[in-house]
């Protein structure tokens, strides 16, 4: 479809510039659907497969003409050297995110009386837990979270302060009783965040488990997240899903 669309464009309006730039936006477009996250990690696979197939070394050949036989063979072969060294190195980064991908799960989330479906990853490096009990903490997308949570605890958490995170009085005590307080580390400080109970957490897989009276951190920041996930499993759930 995308080469279609582009040749289309490039057919109609000719050799003008408009019409290639046109035609190039809609093949490498529609190709990705229009997702710059996905054409960055295979984009560049794309991009020097049609370099080396499409004849780079061909249409340099009326620039080097000038050049001695032996010139000209040792720029062709150093050119052709370094792009298949991109495609290799880009080329393993693509093998290790399909090997990621096996630890996606869809899931489904019990909490606050709502049942929340959501896919969710289980990031080995996430080793967070709930201080006093060590229970298991996972990160959970706040954007896809929040229309089956109650209008209420929307509003008390939007009312929450990151610089008094332990002041949790806009909460009512029935929300309270499900409050803990984690502690995260980044790269320039630590941080206190709201970690919240939940009932149940089905996790779908082979074996499918179910993980109870765990904890959740709720984030704006997961756009990010490995595979357009919703939700950062901790790295004990992958021991009975391996």
């Amino acid at each position: 479809m995308s080469s279609f669309c582009s040749s289309l464009v490039a057919v109609i309006g000719g050799q003008m510039l408009w019409s290639t730039v046109l035609s190039f936006i809609l093949l490498i477009g529609i190709a990705f659907r229009f997702k710059i996250r996905s054409f960055q990690k295979q984009g560049p696979i794309v991009l020097t497969a049609t370099i080396v197939i499409g004849g780079l070394l061909t249409a340099l050949q009326p620039y080097l003409k000038n050049l001695s036989a032996n010139h000209f063979i040792m720029i062709c072969f150093v050119l052709a050297v370094l792009n298949l060294v991109a495609f290799y190195k880009q080329w393993g980064f693509v093998k290790l995110e399909r090997l990621s991908g096996q630890f996606v799960f869809d899931t489904t989330l019990k909490i606050f009386g709502s049942i929340i479906p959501l896919s969710a990853f289980v990031d080995t490096g996430n080793q967070a837990i709930e201080p006093l009990s060590g229970k298991p903490v996972h990160f959970v997308s706040y954007t896809a979270l929040s229309p089956h949570l109650p209008a209420d605890f929307c509003k008390s958490l939007v009312e929450w302060q990151e610089t008094d995170p332990y002041n949790v009085s806009m909460f009512s005590e029935d929300y309270q009783r499900y409050i803990r307080f984690i502690h995260i580390n980044t790269v320039q400080q630590q941080t206190v965040v709201l970690g919240f109970r939940f009932d149940e957490w089905l996790i779908k897989g082979e074996p499918s488990q179910v993980k109870s009276n765990e904890y959740i951190v709720l984030t704006k920041k997961a756009k990010n997240f490995p595979h357009s996930t919703a939700a950062i499993l901790h790295f004990s759930a992958l021991s009975n899903n391996s």
